[in-house]
């Protein structure tokens, strides 16, 4: 986590640091990112750096914690309608992740790609641990509709949630390799998608209606 000099710089100067920093790892792997870059970036000098964080690690650790808790701020207002459906819920929350997609490419891209490497020896275990509390969310969600009779009781709702959140993860290759979508070359234009959004929610909508075929009640 930051050290306290990092909290104590104004929004500007913490927004600036993040930025560069979400940049070297969403364009790299953890172990080619470097710290090097990221102050070269910044113009500051690298012993400037490890007054905010105290080595990459500690960076990385902020910044997936950082990226999910911005991501799971959009669910709450989903959740409060009671009467919603769990394939509303799931087409909604498709959206929201487009809608995050759209206004925070890097944070975006970084989180994709940490889930790539959750089997990195000195990552592996920050970000399974974002992946288990994923999964325990979606879990306890499809748990709930089970009860209410809208889902298949016959099916394991860890192994549910577990297929909902690989097609989530999946949508990014599907969209790359059947809608030519160069994801570094878009953020490097400030974006992260080439094609609107009305057209990625009609994939999701083909998405969907293969995961209703195989939960539906």
């Amino acid at each position: 986590m930051p050290l306290q000099t990092f909290y104590n710089l104004d929004a500007e100067r913490k927004s600036s640091i993040l930025k560069a920093s979400y940049e070297e790892f969403a364009f790299n792997t953890y172990q080619l990112a470097s710290v090097s870059n990221i102050v070269k970036k910044l113009e500051i000098a690298k012993g400037s750096f490890y007054r905010y964080f105290e080595n990459k690690f500690d960076l990385y650790t902020y910044l997936i914690q950082n990226a999910y808790e911005m991501r799971m701020a959009q669910l709450g207002n989903l959740l409060e309608n009671g009467e919603i459906s769990f394939f509303e819920i799931l087409r909604e929350n498709f959206r929201d992740k487009v809608k995050f997609d759209l206004n925070h490419p890097l944070e975006s891209i970084f989180l994709y790609k940490a889930m790539l490497e959750s089997h990195e020896e000195e990552t592996g275990a920050v970000v399974k641990e974002i992946i288990r509390n994923v999964l325990k969310f979606v879990t306890l969600l499809v748990h709930e509709y089970q009860s209410k009779g809208e889902l298949n009781n016959n099916i394991s709702p860890e192994l549910a949630a577990h297929f909902i959140f690989q097609s989530q993860l999946g949508l990014y290759d599907f969209l790359a390799l059947n809608k030519g979508i160069n994801f570094k070359e878009s953020i490097k234009k400030g974006h992260l998608f080439s094609i609107s959004e009305e057209e990625i929610m009609k994939t999701v909508d083909g998405l969907l209606t293969i995961i209703k075929s195989g939960l539906k009640s």
